[in-house]
């Protein structure tokens, strides 16, 4: 199942562009993070590849992650969607913040916006992780520290049911 979901997902990314200019899966995502389908979800898009002082956005209380990331990346679209999911999972410990690193009009991934130079980021998608507003992780380890924390936190479902 999950390789199904996967391939549309992965797919989005090259959808031809909305009346708005923008990915259709900017709007995908935007619309399922928004929805009660799966739960309801801590997200935010911030940014549109402005500077951002990506500290003042650690959540006190929560995991914090921040996903920088462009609707062109076929990878930052699975991701987002992914956080998205474990966000539903669990909204009171995680939140996330997606930083989209294009800046309006440009089509493309743009590596070259101002807050991809303000964090000196190369390549997409890049995490940050906070736990309770103290940054614990980023860029592969951030990858590393969420899967073990959701691995912990988030319990994988059963076949065999309870008696």
């Amino acid at each position: 199942m999950k390789k199904r979901l996967l391939l549309p997902i992965a797919l989005a990314a090259f959808l031809p562009l909305s009346r708005g200019e923008q990915p259709v899966a900017t709007a995908k995502i935007a619309e399922w993070a928004a929805s009660d389908r799966g739960g309801r979800a801590d997200y935010k898009l911030l940014s549109h590849g402005q500077p951002t002082d990506i500290d003042s956005l650690a959540c006190p209380g929560k995991v914090t992650i921040i996903d920088f990331s462009s609707d062109y990346c076929a990878p930052c679209v699975e991701l987002a969607m992914y956080l998205i999911k474990t966000s539903k999972s669990c909204p009171q410990r995680y939140a996330i913040r997606r930083v989209d690193i294009n800046r309006p009009g440009f089509v493309g991934i743009d590596f070259q916006s101002p807050v991809m130079k303000q964090h000196h980021i190369g390549a997409v998608p890049y995490l940050i992780v906070y736990d309770n507003r103290v940054k614990v992780a980023e860029g592969d380890a951030a990858r590393k520290w969420i899967a073990d924390d959701v691995r912990r936190t988030i319990p994988e479902p059963t076949d065999t049911p309870d008696k």
